[in-house]
């Protein structure tokens, strides 16, 4: 039985624990959206490595340009292999998303 000093203890524990519930949910929500941008400069460099392998550094940079826009991609060139590293700006606080990848070069 509630007694009439009771009465709104809830809504003051609601007031008081509501801004850490959404600093929670602000936090996983960041951390899908970098999770989002590493898959996807992972991707992006697998693509740019399978292209610069068959058909060169340029069209592996143009061809991950057109997918991503705003991608920074390096693409480092040896004898037998092409390594292709595609970085997406983070946005605020988050860090950058950097995915990289490997391909052997057709003859």
């Amino acid at each position: 039985m509630s007694t009439r000093a009771d009465r709104g203890s809830v809504s003051v524990e609601l007031a008081a624990a509501l801004p850490a519930v959404v600093l929670v949910l602000g936090l996983v929500l960041a951390s899908v959206a970098w999770a989002r941008n590493a898959v996807i400069a992972a991707d992006a460099s697998a693509l740019g490595a399978r292209v610069a392998a068959v058909e060169g550094a340029a069209a592996a940079r143009a061809a991950v340009e057109r997918v991503v826009s705003g991608a920074v991609v390096e693409v480092n060139t040896s004898v037998s292999t092409v390594a292709v590293a595609v970085t997406l700006p983070g946005r605020g606080w988050l860090p950058h998303a950097r995915g990289r990848s490997v391909a052997v070069i057709e003859p």
